[in-house]
């Protein structure tokens, strides 16, 4: 929960990757205190009805629309109609991804460049399309906020182009961070480990499907975490409370990539 309970009241914010998981949860969680919340993702059929359920949660204004994080046009378009819907954009989250799992030796080129594509370069994409947006209108918080991933920290055979693109995601938002630190807008990143979403579930199991991939799984705080935990830490760093943090990414894991655990 932020500092002030009210501070999102009216708050023009965008989500991406909202459709489901962490960015469902984050744009619940901002419509809770009276956001006005943009909810995109490129998997329209899973956003249907969802604008009504975030103004039934409490958002002050909701609308969904479609957002290929790849497509930069696209991105540009829906951003230009967030501005006009809701009056402006103070936050963007950006919380789409893909995991492919499988040794680099064996992985496909255009699996390597997906993987890329949406993790890294839609981030890019994504940030560039919102600048003139949180650039613009009276002088208050406005941030940048992007799901990298404790596979940044500690990365793990069998997704090293997951891997790789989390960590070229983080060194952005340093970059970004220093870039726009005159200008008040902090850039940050959350490394979240195994989280209960629809992108880790199929790989909660140990099957052969894996490419032995292996999820981080329950943490030293004795559980997975759910999309809530990483979405109150979105929250938390598009507040008040978080105004002096730029450049950082903020590992939300329970503990997961501090220590190797007891045997």
């Amino acid at each position: 929960m932020p500092e002030n309970s009210n501070e999102f009241q009216g708050r023009p914010i965008a989500v991406l990757g909202a459709a489901s998981g962490i960015g469902r949860a984050t744009a619940l969680g901002f419509a809770a205190h009276g956001a006005k919340v943009a909810a995109l993702d490129v998997n329209t059929s899973q956003l249907e009805g969802f604008a009504e359920e975030l103004k039934t949660a409490g958002a002050e204004n909701a609308f969904c629309a479609a957002a290929d994080v790849r497509d930069s046009s696209m991105l540009n378009a829906v951003l230009n109609q967030t501005a006009a819907e809701l009056g402006g954009l103070d936050h963007l989250v950006f919380t789409s991804g893909i995991l492919r799992v499988g040794a680099l030796a064996d992985m496909a080129e255009d699996e390597f460049d997906d993987v890329f594509a949406v993790n890294m370069r839609g981030f890019w994409i994504a940030a560039r399309a919102a600048l003139p947006h949180l650039q613009s209108g009276p002088e208050r918080r406005k941030s940048i906020t992007a799901l990298s991933s404790a596979a940044a920290i500690r990365p793990k055979a069998s997704s090293g182009a997951y891997a790789a693109s989390k960590i070229a995601l983080s060194h952005l938002v340093r970059v970004l961070a220093v870039e726009l630190a005159s200008s008040g807008i902090t850039v940050n990143a959350i490394a979240p480990a195994t989280v209960d979403t629809p992108m880790t579930q199929p790989f909660m199991g140990e099957t052969s499907a894996n490419h032995g991939y292996r999820l981080s799984g329950t943490s030293p705080m004795g559980r997975i975490a759910q999309p809530e935990d990483i979405a109150k830490a979105c929250l938390f760093l598009s507040g008040d409370a978080s105004s002096y943090i730029t450049g950082i990414t903020m590992p939300v894991d329970g503990g997961s990539t501090a220590a190797m655990p007891r045997t």
